[in-house]
């Protein structure tokens, strides 16, 4: 599982409350899109939990790349952005689902196991 989130404090957040509902899950972190594609190069990841806004590049734009790169990975997007357009574009870039910051501790981890259910099934994109 790979977390790309420039806010220190909020990726060890993620990473915490992940980690709480998935504990013998390997989770990489990364700080931007360059991180993100290293962390990528060095091992597939299964799941990409994505923020829009990094600072070297939009955090959707990366997760299209890594669809492109490893299709079988599910990516995440995590944004505090609601506007209807960043939910489209994450979806054309082959993300499965979108959250706003404001539902993580919502919908999260059930995502996240809707997104590994799906995986396990066969499936590509969905939501």
């Amino acid at each position: 599982m790979l977390i790309v989130e420039d806010q220190e404090l909020m990726r060890g957040l993620l990473r915490e409350f992940v980690q709480s509902g998935y504990p013998d899950a390997a989770i990489l972190e990364a700080a931007d899109g360059a991180q993100a594609r290293e962390a990528c190069r060095g091992q597939a990841p299964h799941l990409v939990l994505m923020d829009v806004a990094l600072p070297d590049a939009n955090g959707i734009d990366v997760a299209a790349r890594i669809k492109d790169l490893f299709p079988q990975a599910s990516v995440i997007v995590i944004s505090q952005h609601s506007a209807e357009v960043y939910v489209e574009r994450a979806r054309a870039a082959g993300a499965f689902a979108y959250i706003r910051k404001d539902r993580v501790y919502r919908e999260l981890l059930p995502t996240i196991e809707s997104a590994l259910a799906s995986a396990r099934a066969g499936h590509g994109r969905t939501q």
